[in-house]
């Protein structure tokens, strides 16, 4: 006696399941392991971490200007004047960036209706940073013998960053940042006494220790 169709039907079905199976276990289209391609090696990075970390309570920008002089040099005698000279200048924006340590000692006390909050002096953040796409640089030679400008601008940029850096430190700078140091400084601990929920019923007056060091 024939088998009846839907019986055949159904071990047709069971038959093509397995055959399936055994092909994408052990047959030539198993498919190959895959993984994540990296495209940096994390050996490469390297994560410094400060403890506390840093506020950053202002940014003072300004245009700076840099100039450099190159001449020649003769033995036994001085003949830059002879040879002429070549100076090279850079007119360019500068961002500085003052922080304070969040680690460091914040003392809070109360005077009078005032609560007096003592910081550490923002310091800059070094290096200043430099917005070329503004830069500005041009080069005067004095003198048909002097030096090429190619090597001048070269000695120009080289020298710009210590000199930038040496400008974020001075007493000046300092002060024309104080204001909105001082803002952020006070914005921030008002948040942070809320935070607490000890909300301040008095104005927080923020003083800096100017004679902390790093």
């Amino acid at each position: 006696m024939r088998p009846p169709a839907r019986f055949i039907f159904r071990w047709t079905v069971a038959a093509i399941a397995l055959c399936a199976v055994l092909l994408t276990t052990i047959g030539p289209w198993r498919p190959a392991n895959e993984e994540q391609v990296r495209s940096l090696d994390p050996a490469q990075v390297v994560v410094l971490r400060t403890p506390g970390g840093f506020l950053e309570v202002s940014t003072l920008v300004r245009n700076e200007e840099f100039g450099w002089r190159s001449s020649r040099t003769c033995p036994w005698v001085d003949c830059s004047a002879l040879l002429g000279q070549r100076v090279g200048r850079i007119r360019v924006p500068v961002h500085y960036t003052y922080r304070m340590p969040l680690a460091d000692t914040w003392t809070l006390t109360l005077d009078g209706d005032v609560y007096v909050l003592s910081v550490p002096a923002p310091k800059p953040l070094l290096p200043p940073g430099i917005d070329t796409s503004k830069a500005q640089i041009t080069t005067e030679r004095g003198g048909l013998l002097a030096p090429g400008a190619a090597a001048n601008q070269e000695n120009l940029l080289k020298n710009l960053g210590p000199e930038l850096a040496q400008r974020a430190q001075r007493i000046e700078y300092l002060q024309q940042q104080m204001p909105a140091a001082e803002k952020t400084v006070r914005e921030f601990a008002e948040k942070w006494m809320k935070e607490q929920r000890t909300e301040p019923t008095r104005p927080v007056r923020v003083e800096f220790r100017m004679g902390d060091s790093d």
